[in-house]
């Protein structure tokens, strides 16, 4: 858990992205940094460009900390203080992360920007549905999607932030101890905390009524929202909350909508695509970011940091490696053994690159000059894993051991089942989400 103690949310403006079939002149005159409250509230289309403005600041350098180049940062930040990533050379971030300097100082940057801008983004889903009251309803369809998102992002930033920032939530107790304050008005002001189970109330609340709105919507791509994630994060939540029976019902869901709508765990070669180009080169993200050649956030990138071959200071002195328990989890015929390097010893871009045992290859930057890339929030290999993990927990072995081997036989195509049951079971699922989502951002949370 971090420390916290007060922090100012400053007012944070609505960041955009330009709509195609836009006026001209509107683009032409309205800033692509931020949009007036006023500007935004005078239609549907505007409140849509300004949803747009929170997917396109997951990835930014707001921050002013390039390793916390938004969401892939603090997914990388977090995977850090947990117990499956390290790197052997010294650099500028490690002792912050790797050695929890950071986690029980509350004036230290690397703690509390995690808070701010979470809130940010909150404040901006609020301005958002703040909006929805006021403006006219031209579209039924478009405003139920635009309001479903902005309550999936306020939910999912809470729940982060709880998970952060509060003791965890613990099934069969009453969890009042202090949470995090809940917020959902477009002010920046004091505001008490929530205890976790009125937090985690309120985030189920939020994506219940997401889940209705986007029912049945088709959202243009993966860097929106859509039924499919609104029921993943579900499925989050309720995993974390250790109830289990839901939690499988609803990562079921999640998958069923995924599949039904194209998606596919990824299979054979695909598995080494090095995620930069996931979007195009698999069906296998379901909510990404995936930001243009020209949008390029530069150091700020997670490529800048979770690649093994971008050239950058973090890589060539830092790159990142899997814990060796970890990897030796993993069968030999496991197709995700060529994610890491057990030996050192393969090829890097040049000398200046330091060479690592277990160091990572699953992240590849598209080239040693070009960090931009697509980062996949949610993948189908997380519901998969997150409905058996859930299944077995709840005593329901046979049917846990059906949808792990249905995904664990796409990594390894050897793979028979051990006959494992309950706690072993579970725990055999887990040793495969630990390798599957290694850098992604879920072993800390």
């Amino acid at each position: 858990m971090r420390s916290i103690k007060n922090i100012t949310l400053g007012l944070a403006t609505v960041g955009v992205m330009s709509l195609s079939g836009c006026a001209g002149d509107y683009l032409d005159t309205i800033p692509s940094t931020s949009v007036s409250e006023t500007t935004i509230n005078t239609s549907l289309d505007n409140l849509y460009i300004a949803l747009n403005g929170i997917h396109k600041e997951m990835v930014s350098q707001e921050s002013g900390y390039q390793c916390l180049g938004g969401e892939p940062g603090f997914m990388m930040s977090r995977d850090a203080e947990a117990d499956d990533m390290n790197w052997q050379t010294n650099t500028w971030m490690k002792a912050a992360y790797l050695g929890w300097q950071c986690n029980m100082n509350e004036t230290n940057g690397y703690n509390y920007k995690f808070w701010q801008i979470y809130y940010q983004w909150i404040l901006n889903a609020n301005k958002i549905l703040a909006g929805l009251e006021e403006v006219e309803i031209t579209s039924q369809e478009l405003f139920d999607q635009i309001k479903g998102e902005a309550l999936c992002i306020r939910a999912w930033a809470h729940f982060n932030l709880v998970q952060l920032y509060a003791k965890r939530y613990e099934a069969g107790k009453d969890n009042t101890q202090d949470g995090i304050p809940y917020r959902e008005k477009a002010v920046a002001e004091e505001q008490a905390r929530n205890s976790v189970e009125d937090v985690y109330a309120k985030i189920n609340n939020d994506l219940d009524e997401a889940c209705i709105l986007l029912s049945g919507i088709k959202v243009n791509d993966v860097n929106h929202y859509s039924e499919m994630v609104a029921w993943g994060l579900k499925a989050r939540v309720a995993l974390a909350m250790q109830d289990y029976n839901n939690a499988a019902v609803y990562a079921g869901k999640s998958v069923s909508l995924a599949e039904a709508g194209g998606h596919r765990l990824m299979t054979g070669s695909q598995l080494n695509c090095g995620f930069a180009n996931i979007t195009t080169d698999t069906k296998e993200a379901m909510y990404a970011a995936m930001t243009p050649d020209d949008k390029t956030v530069y150091f700020y990138s997670y490529y800048a940091y979770m690649s093994w071959n971008f050239n950058s200071s973090a890589i060539r002195q830092g790159v990142k490696c899997i814990n060796v328990d970890a990897y030796e989890t993993m069968s030999e015929t496991d197709l995700r053994r060529a994610w890491w390097d057990p030996t050192g010893e393969a090829s890097v871009p040049s000398s200046s690159y330091a060479k690592n045992a277990y160091q990572n290859r699953k992240f590849t930057a598209r080239s040693t000059a070009d960090a931009v890339g697509d980062v996949a929030f949610m993948r189908l290999a997380e519901m998969y894993l997150t409905q058996a993990e859930a299944l077995a927990r709840a005593g329901k072995d046979s049917e846990a051991q059906a949808v792990f081997t249905k995904f664990q036989i796409t990594r390894d195509p050897s793979y028979v089942s051990k006959g494992n049951i309950g706690d072993a079971l579970a725990e055999e699922i887990m040793n495969s989400r630990r390798v599957e989502l290694w850098g992604e951002g879920f072993r800390f949370l």
